[in-house]
């Protein structure tokens, strides 16, 4: 597995995890660190944006913030689901 499909699962993986709420790419990026991956924000933004691209992930604005958020979509469960080891 390469590098930005490590990124992507785990970002699949925390927004499964934290699910109906949404993660900032700060808070996955401590999450990550946490697990002994050394992903950058930028390499975190572009992976998302991928699962976004993708359906399987989804971007929330909160108003009055310039703070983006992200979850996980019914499309991502499913994925998740049905591809991670029980």
């Amino acid at each position: 597995m390469n590098r930005p499909e490590q990124i992507r699962k785990e970002i699949l993986l925390q927004i499964y995890a934290c699910r109906p709420l949404a993660l900032t790419a700060e808070r996955m990026g401590r999450d990550a660190r946490k697990q002994a991956y050394d992903f950058t924000p930028l390499e975190i933004a572009r992976e998302i944006q991928f699962l976004i691209d993708e359906g399987l992930a989804l971007e929330l604005c909160v108003k009055g913030t310039t703070e983006r958020r992200w979850r996980i979509s019914s499309e991502g469960v499913r994925q998740y689901e049905q591809t991670s080891p029980i």
